[in-house]
């Protein structure tokens, strides 16, 4: 069985197979030699109604082995804790907590768990058996994902991740391409959901603050600095840098220890996959640049519409290519054994003699093609000296805006297309309008968002002032105040339910006081 291993040299990760069942391993790529690591159960083993028959990987909390469950006759994977953490209660505890995350979560894109148990000094946890590889060793393998399965992996997994953040308050954490599956009836699933976190309802915190939890790979700026602060968008992060390295072959910021890379991560641009593989779309280039933002709040607001866009690209991967430009209707050929028309007409001329007027007309003929053709070179010549200009001021705003994302760099960046439109050349021009049509639906996307959020920080202060006159006891002044906001106030027509909903709440306090009813 191959497992993915770290050398103490390089610090790369390579792919051993522990089947040879060897006593030292050799690093494949700087050729540094380790111990190989004995497994903790040896191959026959039993734990509770679990059969050992192999190990199947190796992690930082334990061991991981394709067992039988004698009861059930079915093949699980049986996750093992090391023996020097089960004296760390947190370390216990983090184990507990994965099976009673993993046991809330009924979705077909997550593994599922069977249970938890110890036996002896041995604690473990089961869960469904997948029959298939990761990501991140069929990407060491050398397999090459075209643009639309690439997509269509990150969607089943944006679709897993957005079901455990809005039903459970889950976040995974350590979304990379180590912990995604696919199996060999080419289905997508979620794996290791060890450091997941949950943060609605009660949980135990086993998380330091400003203790990066992660890969720093994969990790998102905020993960990076150690924040306590985090919702759903920084496994989209996550998601969309593993997208990144599902698409090109390589983590979006490669380095040579783990700060260099964390580093990158909070200061450098998101790179553009097109660097290392021309062929992908503009909208990806566009999708994976909005997830990876760097401040969160200028990521996707949610994840239907991250999703919807995945679902969008997919669609348009999805229709034929359109036929070229310009392209030249098929010639037809003559008919076997028939002279071509030209040809005929050559013989024809041969067999007789030309007279001067016929001489004179056909000469005639011959300078109007060729001065023709000339005028046609020329136009030619000036219609490519257009296109080239039309490319490079093109290329120019493509790549500014890919480096400057931010809104504050919106009206550089349309003015810079507006100036390839002025050129004139029709192919450019339609794809600067599209550029520009992205850009102003960026803006009001964003532009929305933060009125959204000014409503809210109006609400909460509005909120904030009634509650000061409830709490005096001054009713009526609570009242008057929620009235006058709705005649007078900036968003009195967006707080309508809100308003008429304190006033109404006031009212039956104000009543009840004066009744002597608490």
């Amino acid at each position: 069985m191959k497992n993915t291993y770290i050398c103490p040299g390089c610090k790369q990760e390579f792919i051993w197979d522990d089947s040879q069942d060897e006593t030292v391993i050799k690093c494949p790529k700087c050729g540094v030699e380790m111990a190989a690591p004995a497994p903790l159960l040896p191959k026959g083993s039993e734990v509770g109604d679990y059969l050992i028959r192999e190990r199947i990987g190796v992690g930082g909390m334990g061991e991981v082995y394709l067992a039988e469950q004698k009861s059930m006759k079915r093949p699980v994977a049986l996750k093992i804790l090391h023996e020097d953490l089960i004296r760390d209660k947190a370390y216990l505890e983090r184990f507990y907590r994965e099976v009673r995350i993993l046991a809330q979560i009924e979705h077909p894109n997550v593994v599922r768990a069977i249970e938890a148990g110890y036996n002896g000094k041995v604690y473990y946890f089961s869960m469904t058996f997948i029959d298939g590889k990761d990501i991140k060793r069929l990407l060491d393998e050398g397999r090459q994902f075209p643009e639309k399965e690439a997509i269509w992996i990150a969607s089943e997994i944006a679709h897993a991740l957005k079901y455990a953040w809005e039903k459970h308050g889950i976040l995974h954490r350590d979304i990379k391409p180590a912990n995604i599956m696919l199996t060999n009836e080419n289905e997508v699933k979620l794996m290791d959901l060890g450091i997941s976190k949950k943060m609605k309802g009660e949980d135990v915190e086993l998380t330091m603050a400003g203790m990066m939890v992660g890969s720093p790979q994969y990790v998102s700026p905020e993960q990076a600095k150690g924040l306590k602060d985090l919702d759903f968008r920084a496994d989209m992060y996550s998601l969309g840098a593993s997208l990144y390295h599902i698409l090109t072959g390589s983590p979006p910021y490669p380095g040579e220890n783990a700060m260099e890379v964390l580093a990158k991560h909070l200061d450098d641009p998101v790179p553009d996959p097109r660097n290392l593989r021309p062929s992908v779309s503009q909208a990806t280039v566009d999708l994976i640049k909005m997830m990876m933002a760097k401040n969160k709040d200028n990521r996707f607001p949610d994840w239907d519409e991250c999703i919807g866009m995945m679902e969008e690209i997919m669609d348009e991967l999805s229709k034929p290519p359109a036929a070229p430009v310009g392209s030249a209707a098929p010639l037809k050929e003559p008919v076997k054994g028939q002279p071509a028309p030209a040809a005929a007409k050559k013989a024809a001329v041969s067999r007789k003699g030309l007279s001067p007027l016929v001489k004179i007309i056909l000469y005639s003929v011959l300078l109007v093609i060729f001065l023709s053709g000339f005028i046609v070179m020329l136009r030619k010549g000036g219609e490519d000296a257009k296109r080239d200009k039309a490319r490079k001021l093109y290329m120019e705003a493509v790549t500014f805006i890919e480096n400057n994302p931010e809104p504050a760099n919106f009206r550089k960046a349309l003015v810079m297309f507006e100036n390839v439109q002025k050129v004139g050349e029709p192919q450019y021009s339609a794809e600067a309008s599209k550029a520009m049509d992205r850009i102003l639906e960026k803006a009001e996307k964003i532009k929305a968002r933060r009125n959204l959020d000014r409503q809210k920080r109006a609400l909460e202060e509005l909120k904030k002032k009634s509650y000061d006159f409830e709490q005096n006891g001054e009713y009526d002044k609570a009242i008057a105040f929620w009235e006058n906001y709705q005649r007078n106030g900036e968003y009195a027509k967006a707080f309508e339910f809100e308003i008429r909903k304190a006033v109404d709440y006031l009212n039956r306090k104000k009543k009840s006081n004066e009744e002597g009813v608490e």
